[in-house]
């Protein structure tokens, strides 16, 4: 387990990171229960390339690689913010984590949520992507359960009630083969000084 604090935008961002098998990941996959949920309850379901029902399985999008370093990024919630200010700047520190750590370990990331490049998706016009060089997916819309993820692999659980919150979390990963922890450790703590 790695668990790393750093100070950004006057900030304390608190991480987890724990390396896990994706043979050992896919036993959180439940697709269609949780692609599911996007259905009945996301505004965003069907309206880009990175959400349900447009999203492959944790498998599928995982196959050419053996592993994945599961991140967790949490702050605390002042009492004059809501999850929702702090959600998606949160968001942004973490791809800015992201991006240039799948560079590092010739990796492929899974985002912390939706895809936020375009202000509108080309799926709406049926057109093909503007980056398909960015194309990501998250985790939950691969039909993972980040909440058992978060519990089950980094020790940590999410709080999803907007007024009980005293911490907001976001999750990611990047899936990679064969690094040692220590090196990724080390790749970690290099990007978050960086970032």
């Amino acid at each position: 387990m790695i668990n790393l604090n750093f100070n950004k935008d006057n900030n304390k961002i608190n991480l987890k990171a724990n390396v896990c098998s994706n043979d050992i990941l896919k036993n959180y996959m439940n697709f269609d229960y949780f692609t599911g949920l996007c259905k009945d309850g996301c505004p965003h379901y069907n309206l880009s390339y990175t959400c349900p029902p447009n999203s492959p399985k944790f498998t599928d999008y995982t196959k050419n690689y053996n592993y994945s370093l599961v991140i967790a990024m949490y702050m605390e919630i002042d009492k004059d913010q809501t999850i929702n200010d702090i959600h998606p700047y949160l968001r942004r520190v973490l791809s800015d984590l992201l991006i240039p750590l799948e560079k590092e370990v010739n990796g492929l990331l899974t985002d912390g949520g939706r895809c936020r490049y375009c202000e509108s998706c080309t799926y709406m016009d049926n057109l093909p992507c503007r980056y398909p060089d960015k194309l990501r997916f998250s985790m939950e819309a691969m039909g993972i359960d980040l909440d058992k993820v978060c519990k089950d692999i980094l020790n940590h659980s999410i709080v999803w009630d907007n007024n009980e919150n005293s911490y907001c979390t976001v999750l990611g990963s990047v899936n990679f083969n064969d690094l040692p922890d220590d090196k990724l450790e080390k790749i970690l703590l290099s990007l978050v000084n960086s970032i």
